[in-house]
């Protein structure tokens, strides 16, 4: 991509057949997609102003986090993400690229309140939290010219999420930082446009390319129990708020994750996350089966971490290509 004299982007190959055009900006935000390469429809893009087809408001936002629950490390992994790139010797200005943050994620707040690092964010559609309109199939960022990337709630939306992770992977430099949460059995949150879900050791491999200092999940057990329970109540009363305000008493389940972190506790848990750096090779299979074993004791890691800054420093700094 390069800007063109009013500020526009185009296709920076000059063999490139769309060159000579100037790329769309819609609701005020550059549209940088490949459409001949995106899952995205030009047309379908172009017509909607690049909004989103799920409805989206604060008011959803903050019932989700109080009902349903929230990660509480993730706060703590973008304070280690900026740490450690801001560690890099490296020239030029620390980079973090946000996939899928059309809205701001849980937590995230540090990153954006840090003037130091550059926060490059995109998705699908037009917010004023977007830098620019992508698709995550096809970044248009150059390959190792990042020192972070951060996906939060994003891989179940995405139709191949084998080819977002490999971009993430392209992007980012050698020993860059990723972190990832994900569901895992959480029920479906953007109805048709919710695909996938992973298992701690699925996720694993998805993330070969990186290096996990810590994982674990985001809600547990008791969490799962509370879903499960307002999900039988809204089917059985045929009512989506209805069956919420039956099984609004049981959300009092989700207490008890926080005396769950054992291994039946990861085998089922509602959402996972890990957090690592890129690697100068990916895992194997074999690497892969040891993770179930290793599981346990980076979700004790995370724990750890949580009340000891000594080591979140000393992990955010150590060399892992």
């Amino acid at each position: 991509m390069e800007r063109t004299s009013i500020g526009r982007f185009r296709c920076g190959d000059e063999h490139c057949p769309e060159h000579s055009l100037v790329l769309p900006r819609l609701g005020g935000k550059d549209v940088l997609v490949d459409f001949d390469q995106s899952v995205l429809d030009r047309e379908t893009t172009l017509a909607s102003e690049a909004s989103s087809v799920v409805e989206r408001g604060s008011w959803r936002t903050v019932m989700r986090r109080v009902v349903d629950g929230t990660n509480p490390y993730v706060a703590m992994f973008a304070r280690m993400m900026l740490d450690g790139v801001k560690r890099d010797q490296g020239s030029g200005p620390k980079t973090i690229v946000m996939f899928g943050a059309g809205e701001k994620g849980y937590g995230t707040e540090p990153l954006y309140e840090d003037a130091d690092v550059r926060i490059v964010a995109f998705d699908i559609y037009a917010s004023p939290e977007v830098t620019f309109v992508a698709d995550a199939h096809n970044v248009p960022l150059k390959d190792a010219s990042v020192d972070g990337v951060w996906l939060q709630g994003v891989l179940e939306c995405v139709v191949d999420p084998r080819q977002v992770v490999a971009e993430a992977s392209r992007i980012v430099k050698p020993g860059g930082f990723m972190f990832t949460d994900t569901s895992f059995m959480f029920p479906l949150c953007e109805r048709a446009y919710d695909f996938n879900r992973w298992s701690p050791s699925g996720l694993r491999w998805l993330f070969r390319d990186f290096t996990v200092v810590a994982s674990g999940q985001s809600t547990g057990p008791g969490t799962m129990a509370a879903l499960a329970i307002r999900y039988l109540f809204q089917s059985l009363l045929r009512s989506t708020k209805l069956g919420q305000i039956a099984a609004f008493p049981f959300v009092a389940l989700r207490l008890l994750d926080r005396f769950c972190w054992d291994r039946r506790a990861l085998d089922a848990s509602v959402g996972m996350f890990m957090f690592g750096r890129k690697a100068a090779r990916p895992i194997d299979v074999d690497q892969l089966i040891a993770y179930y074993d290793e599981q346990p004791v980076l979700f004790a890691t995370t724990r750890r971490l949580a009340r000891d800054a000594t080591l979140r420093s000393a992990l955010a700094g150590t060399s892992m290509v």
